[in-house]
């Protein structure tokens, strides 16, 4: 809303959402509303609970977890989500489907497949086939109106978003990711769009406003923050404020606690006061000792040049035992009695004397690398 000689006015955007909705929103509308209510009445199956929960898993779907049963989980949902994970569930189903239930799908999607008179309680083999493939083309041809209208909803008030983001963001860095966050939100609002006369603009700018203002709050704290702990600990004041009202013990330690968390943090490319960042200060526990990394490259060429002065069966055996042969694995005593041809005793004592060969012959070389 803008003023022009002291006379309020709408925003051109505002003004056309303020009116009853167009027919093509209508429709869109309409589609939209009944489409969700068809993929609700399907998560709403209690035969097809079990599948579902192997379908969150597999497609990797936040599931119930705690606080939040599976029913809350499958309607917090995208509705892109609900189609995947009921045609994923439809897919794999292996027991006996209910024939009450088949008989409700049939007429709410049109299919027209069954008489009532040739049902049983539970659909045969051949029947849930049939009902299967019909079902699955159905739910695809009205996943695709679905996104028509979705998409001719989203270009419609996509303008509400640039708004939001004017009136909400002011740091250039922060405004991408939160004209994305508004994307997501517009898409969640559609989703939840009824078949009725009121506006939607001021649903979908109120859905927007909160996306973006939750991401921004998730910025200002250096780790991850629940979002309604992170709102109470900006919107409230300094638990010792003697005008707020009584408080338990546990709110105030929460406030404090994220107090500390919006503490600002350091940054690893900061310079530092001999003009160098932090980050090349700090040791770096996967680096490799230099020193340590040239030792050992010497003392294994060492043992690689004596392994030479052993006789050709005491080589043969230490090749074997540490995997030093072409093939690089290391062998068992076993592997080496078969492979060799002598017993495992043998084989033993033959790696025993090569050992006691090498050890003494590097003893003077392994004091002056580790001196």
């Amino acid at each position: 809303m803008t003023k022009e000689h002291g006379v309020e006015t709408l925003h051109p955007l505002q003004a056309e959402t303020t009116a009853d909705p167009s027919l093509e929103e209508s429709v869109c509308r309409r589609i939209i509303a009944a489409y969700r209510r068809k993929l609700e009445y399907i998560l709403m199956l209690p035969e097809l609970e079990e599948a579902f929960v192997g379908g969150l898993r597999a497609l990797e779907l936040p599931g119930a977890r705690k606080g939040i049963g599976l029913r809350a989980a499958l309607n917090a949902l995208l509705m892109e989500n609900k189609f995947e994970l009921i045609r994923w569930s439809i897919e794999r189903y292996r027991n006996r489907f209910p024939a009450a239930s088949a008989r409700r799908l049939d007429r709410m999607f049109g299919m027209d497949l069954f008489n009532s008179l040739e049902l049983d309680e539970q659909l045969t083999d051949r029947q849930w086939t049939r009902f299967k493939e019909n079902l699955t083309f159905v739910l695809s041809r009205h996943h695709r109106r679905y996104k028509r209208a979705q998409g001719l909803m989203f270009y419609r008030y996509q303008d509400l978003i640039e708004i939001t983001v004017n009136r909400t963001v002011f740091d250039p860095g922060k405004r991408h990711d939160s004209v994305q966050e508004g994307c997501l939100a517009l898409l969640h609002a559609i989703d939840k769009v009824e078949d009725s006369r009121a506006s939607f603009a001021a649903y979908a700018q109120a859905w927007i406003k909160r996306q973006v203002k939750n991401y921004l709050m998730g910025e200002r704290f250096p780790v991850h923050v629940p979002i309604n702990l992170a709102s109470k600990a900006l919107t409230q004041a300094n638990p010792s404020d003697k005008t707020r009202g009584p408080e338990t013990v546990d709110e105030k330690k929460a406030v404090l606690l994220m107090e500390r968390l919006r503490q600002p943090s350091v940054s690893l490319n900061e310079v530092m006061e001999d003009s160098a960042p932090l980050s090349e200060k700090l040791p770096d526990d996967l680096a490799e000792n230099p020193l340590a990394a040239i030792s050992q490259k010497d003392l294994c060429g060492l043992v690689a040049g004596l392994i030479h002065h052993l006789t050709k069966k005491q080589k043969e055996v230490l090749e074997l035992r540490f995997g030093l042969c072409d093939e690089g694995r290391a062998h068992t005593l076993t592997e080496i009695s078969r492979k060799v041809g002598i017993s495992h005793q043998q084989v033993s004592m033959r790696e025993k004397r090569a050992l006691q060969k090498l050890q003494t012959v590097l003893l003077p070389y392994l004091a002056e690398i580790y001196e």
